[in-house]
C-alpha cells in the first residue's frame, strides 16, 4: 500500500479498502483504522499522543477534502474517502460472513436504535455488544471487560476525535484480532439523529460548511481548515 504524508501525518492509498480491510479480517490481523481530514490533522500538530497514534495505525483514510485536494495538488489521483461510508461498507460484508459487530459510543439509546434499524435492514446482523460513550472511569472498565469477553471482529467506535483514536489504542490489545474503526458522529446519521450532507454537497468539498450549519457551535474548530490550508501552503514553499 502506498503511503504519502500530509503535515507529518501518514495517509495510505489503496484502490479498494475495504477488501483490504476484508483480507485482514480473514487472516485475523488486528487493524485500527483512522479516518483522517484537516481538523485531526492539526489536532495531531498540537497533540503529541495523537500524532504517535495515527503515525503507529495499519490503515489511515483520506476522509476530509482538505487532504485530498493537497494530495491531488502533489499529482495524486485520489478519491476521499468518507469513514462513514467505509464503515458502512465493512459492516456489510461483516454481515455476509457473519462476522461479529461490537458499537461503542454515542448518546444513551442512539447506539440501541441504530442496532434496531440495522436489524431490519440485515436479519442476520451479528451484534457482539453495544454501550452509549458517557461512561466513568467505573463503567469503563465494565466496557472493557464486556469486550473483551465479546471478542467482536469489528468494533466501531463514535467517541469524537481525538478521544475515539486514543482510547482505540489504548484499548486495542482487548480484542487483538479485531479491526477497530473510529467512527466519530456516525452513530447519530446511522440512527437518523442527524441528516448527512446531500451527495453534491460532499463531492463539491462542501461537507465541513454543511456540518456548521447543523451544529453552529462547531465554529472554533473549523478553524482548523485555514489553518490547514496556511500550513500546507507554507509546508509546499519549503
Amino acid at each position: 500500500m502506498r503511503q504519502f504524508r500530509v503535515l507529518d501525518m501518514p495517509v495510505h492509498i489503496h484502490e479498494d479498502y475495504v477488501a483490504w480491510l476484508v483480507e485482514r479480517l480473514q487472516a485475523r490481523q488486528g487493524t485500527h483504522v483512522v479516518t483522517i481530514n484537516a481538523e485531526m490533522t492539526m489536532q495531531a500538530r498540537q497533540n503529541p499522543a495523537l500524532a504517535r497514534v495515527i503515525q503507529s495505525a495499519e490503515l489511515v483514510v483520506p476522509d476530509g477534502s482538505g487532504v485530498v485536494l493537497y494530495l491531488r495538488s502533489r499529482g495524486e489521483k485520489i478519491k476521499r474517502c468518507p469513514g462513514i461510508e467505509l464503515s458502512e461498507q465493512v459492516v456489510e460484508q461483516a454481515v455476509r460472513n457473519q462476522w461479529r459487530i461490537f458499537l461503542l459510543g454515542g448518546a444513551p439509546t442512539v447506539v440501541d436504535q441504530v442496532v434496531s434499524i440495522w436489524q431490519q435492514r440485515w436479519q442476520n446482523v451479528a451484534i457482539a455488544g453495544t454501550h452509549h460513550g458517557y461512561f466513568d472511569a467505573v463503567s469503563e472498565a465494565q466496557v472493557c471487560e464486556q469486550l473483551q469477553a465479546a471478542q467482536a471482529d469489528l468494533i466501531l467506535v463514535g467517541l469524537g476525535v481525538p478521544r475515539q483514536e486514543l482510547w482505540i489504542d489504548q484499548h486495542r490489545h482487548l480484542c487483538p484480532k479485531a479491526i477497530w474503526i473510529g467512527v466519530g458522529g456516525s452513530f447519530d446519521i446511522w440512527s437518523g439523529h442527524k441528516i448527512r450532507a446531500p451527495q453534491w454537497i460532499g463531492d463539491n468539498h462542501l461537507e465541513w460548511l454543511y456540518r456548521l450549519y447543523q451544529e453552529p457551535w462547531r465554529w472554533k474548530r473549523m478553524l482548523s481548515l485555514p489553518q490547514f490550508v496556511w500550513s500546507v501552503a507554507k509546508d509546499s514553499f519549503k
